[in-house]
């Protein structure tokens, strides 16, 4: 009997541990800049992953501040690699992230 007959979510297909992989892949700081690129251009999933990953280069995170997936570019207001002019970019789009994350108090302290 398959575990799809027993009620199971069904056989590890090469696509799921494909996907398990670029996930971690994804989040590891230590992934390589161009392969953080190339994982965040194979879908949303991953691009909301690489954009809080801190090993993210700033070059990305501009791009993916710009992604047209909300979750995407809240990943890149978290990442604490984003620069300035990324922050103030997307400050306007989630006003209550920048207003209770600790994380941003330095940003939020430039604007005085």
């Amino acid at each position: 009997m398959s575990r799809t007959e027993l009620g199971g979510n069904g056989p590890m297909t090469t696509k799921k541990i494909t996907s398990i992989f670029a996930r971690r892949e994804a989040a590891d700081e230590t992934t390589s800049s161009g392969r953080l690129t190339a994982l965040a251009e194979e879908s949303d999933t991953l691009a909301r992953i690489v954009a809080k990953n801190p090993s993210a280069p700033v070059s990305l995170l501009r791009a993916l501040s710009r992604s047209e997936d909300e979750a995407t570019r809240k990943g890149v207001v978290t990442n604490p690699r984003a620069p300035y002019d990324v922050l103030s970019y997307l400050e306007n789009q989630f006003p209550d992230l920048f207003l209770n994350d600790p994380a941003l108090e330095l940003y939020n302290s430039f604007k005085i």
